[in-house]
């Protein structure tokens, strides 16, 4: 086939002629055979070259953190007997991933090869297909190609952003070893441990209804935790919520959050389940690796609630331990709802997007919604627009305790 050059002199070719037929000038009709003639000895030199190529692709990772860099090496080899025309190579990369992988290589001898690679950015999460192949076989003068597509395709997945969370926020269990290798007394668990005076916010279902005859005053029971930690980390993916578009949108900070925190309880050797809606059956923990995957294609929900999650963790159904919530700023009903949810939980920490400064809005009630979940034993950060959680997370070392400014969050059921 003709390159866009090729159909240029075709072009160029009738107007010679036109013009030498106009003017009679011999000259210009044999200047425009010459040109059809170079033409033509282009499509016979590039039909006559060996077009049997055997491809590979290499990806040095298929997964990659946000920010990092990565290659792909291609590998071309000429099986036939004999020499290629000029090889111009072209992978399809999307532009998120590579500024371009457009390649000219000299003709390959009948049974050498040659290897090229070009770099990967990931830019922004997702997960992508690079592929197909397309390796054109050119003339010299660039003005016919013969094209051959190869079908493969690798998928790459870019990771959300990670940021590193600096040490000291108390989560239970001791860092880096799984537990203190001793049960632990924790709200939930399988057997009994000890028992403890009541604080406002512990489920009632937990009253030692024995040591609270015995002692006159409201007991609760405290169950052996298992030896290796667990954490629950809910993120809140309610499109209706979120503000903004974009790698800076709440949404994409709210994404990241989870990323970093699911991180960090894996670097502490937490086993994590990560939460977006409601579940039918008790949800398994995972690897932090197919938790980041998981977030690296998540959307936002239409229609969602979180009134479900909240019941379900209320009830043990979907997870126990240290409970991490990455949500928008709660209205006061989902506040009350999120309140119960986390009496069954050692340790409760609450990032709290605050979504309307993504807008460009004024925010009003946040620290009273962060104090409120306080006064009800949470530990409190609050991320806005330009924020980061790394620089925010230090903020969950601090826990006060007072009457709620929103009237009913401690409520009972």
């Amino acid at each position: 086939m003709l390159t866009d050059r090729g159909k240029a002199l075709v072009g160029v070719a009738a107007a010679l002629w036109l013009l030498s037929r106009t003017f009679n000038v011999p000259e210009l009709q044999m200047a425009a055979v010459a040109v059809l003639g170079l033409l033509g000895l282009a499509v016979l030199f590039t039909r006559l070259t060996s077009a049997k190529l055997e491809t590979r692709r290499r990806v040095q990772s298929s997964r990659l953190f946000y920010d990092a860099e990565g290659t792909i090496r291609i590998e071309l080899r000429n099986i036939g007997r004999l020499p290629t025309a000029l090889l111009q190579v072209e992978d399809t990369a999307p532009a998120s991933l590579s500024d371009g992988a457009r390649f000219v290589l000299a003709p390959l001898p009948a049974g050498a090869g040659a290897a090229i690679e070009y770099g990967l950015h990931g830019r922004h999460r997702g997960r992508y297909e690079i592929g197909p192949l397309t390796v054109r076989l050119r003339d010299p003068f660039g003005v016919a190609a013969r094209v051959q597509r190869y079908r493969g395709t690798d998928t790459i997945t870019v990771y959300p952003p990670v940021w590193t969370l600096p040490g000291g926020v108390p989560l239970g269990g001791h860092p880096g070893r799984g537990g203190d290798g001793q049960p632990r007394p924790l709200p939930s668990g399988q057997e009994l441990s000890n028992v403890r005076e009541y604080v406002r916010g512990d489920d009632l279902r937990k009253v030692h209804w024995r040591s609270t005859a015995h002692r006159g005053k409201l007991m609760i029971r405290q169950d052996e935790a298992p030896l290796t930690p667990t954490a629950t980390v809910v993120l809140d993916t309610r499109q209706g919520v979120h503000q903004g578009h974009g790698p800076g949108s709440s949404f994409e900070v709210a994404v990241a959050a989870a990323a970093s925190v699911t991180y960090h309880l894996a670097s502490r050797r937490y086993t994590t389940t990560l939460i977006t809606q409601p579940v039918t059956a008790p949800p398994r923990p995972t690897s932090w690796e197919l938790a980041l995957e998981r977030l690296a294609v998540i959307d936002p929900v239409t229609g969602s609630t979180l009134s479900g999650v909240w019941r379900q963790l209320g009830h043990g159904v979907a997870g126990n331990g240290v409970l991490v919530a990455i949500v928008a700023v709660p209205e006061p009903a989902d506040l009350r709802a999120m309140v119960r949810a986390g009496r069954g939980f050692a340790t409760r920490l609450s990032v709290l997007v605050d979504t309307a400064s993504f807008g460009r809005r004024r925010t009003t009630g946040t620290e009273a919604i962060a104090d409120a979940l306080r006064a009800a034993g949470w530990r409190v950060t609050v991320v806005r627009s330009g924020d980061r959680l790394d620089e925010r997370w230090n903020d969950l070392r601090r826990v006060r305790r007072h009457t709620p400014s929103i009237a009913g969050t401690g409520g009972g059921r």
